[in-house]
């Protein structure tokens, strides 16, 4: 257990403290203090020049963050202060740090080469004796343990969620999910030949992995259904649609019937396996929120974990809008919290209404919601958090005695894939704009500006 983990680190880090003196251990906070930016310069180029690891840390805000991050910390951890409240402070908050690793997912190994690189380091540039040096390795390596203990539990709990969240994708409402993947197909190809026949025939606009069912099989089916063959077929179509087939259809030498007829044919193939793939499908756990039905805060890691690989391996990025439901507590006061629960019901359904396939609702807790908004750029994003604040201002809000209805009005929070590799960071950017779009009279969209942070 995690707990008995710690237990035995604090009699350790005790231990180590009671074992040295305090003129040794006053030496070598000092030194560390004296000597932090060389150590985290020295720390990061050594980091950087290697392949792995530097792909965590080729974000600019990153390195600006982490340089002083590295030293404040570092700093901290030599503290003289030895009473076991500030021990145990201590140990919380490498389970921290650990946590967060394990949620970038920055492998062990490069942390515990990190700890390798600033032993050399302060090795090198200070002058003291051996003790020193032991004292200073030793809370080093209890730190570093500490951070391996809290990574490994949190990577076994997001293994969990993560396959808990692939099971969830399969099993929510498995019949209506394919009916509308089936439309969705359909809907696509009746609109490449509209488009044939009016002569707008844009790239763009016709590209299957951007339409309604290519969004969802590339967000939410590919790790539904993770692992099977036809998932491969599937991608393998439709990129050969859009690679090859589609171009053909502004091409005027091409032969437009044999064109439709290709499209036809890889559309039956993409039908046949996605029949394939919800046929092996069950009824399994859901991780649904039991008032409203949206996702909840169990499969948040899993879905932004997965946004975050699709944003490094392919180049996309995502928005979240952070929204709350402006004086809501107002409506439960005055019509009790019945109502309120069936305002918030109604929420939900406007915002699945009005959500792509691929993007991701969830249920924040009491009036506030978020949405995942996959593929897309900031102006897009923007674009979709104005048309979601208008619309539910729109909407009358029925109670339950169905005789009245009330209008609502939402404050939303915008943020963009920062490039961070800790999507709590883009998360906390939401909500930061969320307090500005209150603080400026509600019913309105903020986007988190960067240059604030």
């Amino acid at each position: 257990m995690l707990t008995e983990h710690l237990q035995s680190i604090h009699a350790d880090w005790t231990h180590a403290l009671q074992t040295f003196p305090e003129t040794i251990r006053s030496n070598v906070g000092e030194q560390v203090k004296l000597h932090r930016e060389q150590l985290a310069a020295s720390f990061y180029e050594a980091m950087l020049a290697n392949t792995e690891a530097a792909r965590y840390l080729d974000n600019k805000s990153v390195k600006q963050r982490l340089s002083g991050s590295l030293q404040r910390w570092m700093v901290d951890l030599f503290q003289l202060e030895t009473s076991p409240e500030h021990i145990k402070k201590q140990i919380q908050q490498q389970v921290e740090i650990g946590v967060i690793h394990a949620r970038i997912d920055i492998p062990v190994h490069l942390v515990l080469r990190g700890g390798r690189i600033l032993k050399i380091s302060f090795n090198d540039c200070t002058d003291l004796s051996e003790d020193a040096y032991r004292f200073f390795r030793t809370l080093l390596d209890l730190s570093l343990e500490v951070l391996a203990i809290a990574y490994h539990k949190n990577a076994e709990r997001n293994t969990r969620t993560e396959e808990a969240y692939r099971l969830f994708s399969i099993s929510q409402d498995v019949g209506r999910e394919k009916e509308a993947q089936r439309a969705a197909l359909l809907n696509w190809e009746n609109h490449i030949l509209f488009s044939q026949a009016t002569g707008d025939t844009s790239a763009e606009s016709m590209r299957l992995a951007q339409s309604e069912f290519g969004l969802w099989f590339r967000h939410k089916g590919l790790h539904a259904f993770e692992g099977a063959p036809e998932c491969n077929q599937i991608l393998a179509e439709i990129d050969r649609l859009d690679s090859s087939i589609l171009p053909l259809m502004t091409d005027s030498s091409a032969d437009k019937i044999n064109v439709i007829h290709d499209i036809r044919a890889a559309l039956k193939t993409i039908s046949f396996c996605l029949e394939s793939l919800f046929k092996r499908s069950e009824e399994l756990e859901t991780g649904k929120d039991v008032l409203t039905r949206l996702l909840n805060r169990k499969f948040l890691p899993a879905v932004m974990s997965k946004q975050l690989t699709l944003a490094r391996t392919r180049n996309e990025r995502y928005g979240l809008l952070v929204i709350d439901i402006d004086h809501f507590k107002d409506v439960n006061d005055t019509y009790g919290h019945d109502n309120g629960d069936y305002i918030l019901q109604q929420v939900a359904v406007v915002l699945s209404n009005s959500t792509r396939s691929g993007d991701y609702c969830f249920r924040l807790g009491g009036e506030e919601f978020m949405v995942v908004v996959v593929d897309v750029n900031q102006q897009q994003v923007l674009a979709v958090a104005n048309k979601l604040r208008e619309t539910i201002a729109k909407e009358r809000f029925k109670l339950t005695s169905g005789k009245e209805s009330l209008h609502l009005t939402t404050s939303i929070g915008v943020s963009v894939y920062s490039g961070h590799p800790d999507y709590t960071y883009d998360m906390k950017h939401a909500d930061q704009a969320l307090y500005q779009a209150k603080q400026q009279g509600r019913n309105c969209v903020v986007l988190w500006d960067e240059t604030a942070d």
